[in-house]
């Protein structure tokens, strides 16, 4: 018995290696090292997501293009462009690693998920936190080909990632126009509100208003006090009833009555307190008026950033290495594969000649 499992094991290794050495296909890789840059310079740390472990927009926009690369449309825009199903059912791939059409197993029958599923195993993707890169690889049977499809990825990738912030943008776009609306409604009313204030009072500002009576008032006061003086001088040397005196002392009387005029058109039949009141509501009125215009006229800046980000090309996949040519096969490594075979086969050996060892003594 012991004889039969070791020329089992022996036929199972020479097949195996006769399939690495003369059989498996040789395959070429291409690869190449890109970096997703934003090119509105718009990132920024945030220290919460650092602390958090949360991924940065660089690291979130890469996995994000890594799964489209590997979804079924990345492999329907390339089966399109390279016919990889024919490749994938040719002859060009050894008979393990080929689906067939009237194929009974279900790993090798020729469908869209085993398609798919072979599409995955000869693309390779990695992300490079530190450096922020996007590392690709593909690997066909023809240098050239691996070479030419991967191109198509980066190219393809790089639309696809703008029409992702375009999307977005679009979106965007919908909702700030929305608000704009809104905004402006709000800024319309406010300057109503203050234009029917300003017709209620009859005044365009109650504190100019003041500030203007408060002027005259002040000028008036000091011709008062000139016009005193002068009175008063002029009196220890003219005679009282003299015209010149008679005449200032009216025009002292006119201003006094102008005074009396204009501090009560600053009072009004209102008291200080109502005043104050009617000011402090125009200011307010006033201070509403021009938030409203701020908020309205932020929401037109952002309106017409966004309107930016939907016309440009806000994305670039810069291409650090770019893909190349291969000059010799990478996969099948035979003498690493004939040894990592053989390695389990002779531990698999092990175990199993060591159980029947067991079954033989306890028979005895």
């Amino acid at each position: 018995m012991k004889l039969t499992i070791k020329l089992l094991f022996l036929t199972f290794a020479l097949l195996m290696s006769t399939y690495i050495v003369m059989v498996e296909s040789e395959r070429y890789e291409s690869s190449s090292i890109a970096l997703l840059k934003d090119l509105e310079n718009k990132q920024k740390v945030n220290l919460s997501d650092v602390l958090l472990g949360q991924s940065s927009s660089t690291m979130q926009d890469s996995k994000v293009l890594e799964l489209y690369v590997r979804s079924s449309e990345m492999f329907t825009y390339l089966d399109k462009e390279n016919n990889l199903t024919k490749y994938y059912s040719s002859e060009k791939l050894d008979f393990v690693q080929r689906l067939y059409r009237d194929s009974v197993l279900p790993l090798w029958k020729l469908n869209h998920k085993n398609l798919l599923t072979q599409y995955n195993k000869d693309l390779l993707v990695n992300y490079d936190d530190p450096s922020g890169t996007l590392e690709l690889t593909f690997i066909h049977t023809d240098p050239q080909k691996a070479q030419k499809i991967l191109k198509e990825i980066i190219a393809k990738s790089e639309d696809v990632i703008n029409d992702f912030a375009k999307e977005n943008a679009r979106i965007a776009l919908a909702f700030i126009e929305a608000q704009r609306e809104k905004k402006r409604q709000l800024f319309v009313e406010a300057i109503k509100k203050l234009i029917e204030y300003q017709n209620k009072h009859h005044t365009i500002d109650p504190n100019l208003d003041v500030e203007r009576k408060m002027a005259i008032l002040s000028d008036l006061e000091l011709e008062l006090i000139k016009s005193e003086v002068e009175y008063a001088t002029k009196l220890k040397t003219f005679n009282p009833n003299s015209r010149e005196l008679k005449m200032i002392k009216e025009n002292i009387r006119n201003i006094r009555k102008s005074i009396e005029h204009v501090k009560k058109s600053l009072s009004g039949n209102s008291s200080l307190t109502e005043l104050n009141t009617n000011v402090f509501d125009f200011q307010l009125l006033k201070n509403d008026m021009e938030f409203a215009k701020e908020v309205y006229r932020q929401t037109l800046i952002n309106q017409e950033e966004i309107k930016i980000e939907v016309a440009q090309q806000s994305k670039h996949l810069a291409v650090v290495v770019h893909p190349n040519l291969a000059d010799d096969y990478t996969y099948p490594n035979k003498l690493w594969d004939i040894f990592t075979m053989l390695l389990l086969l002779i531990l698999v050996y092990s175990i199993v000649m060591a159980v029947v060892s067991i079954i033989q003594n306890h028979k005895d």
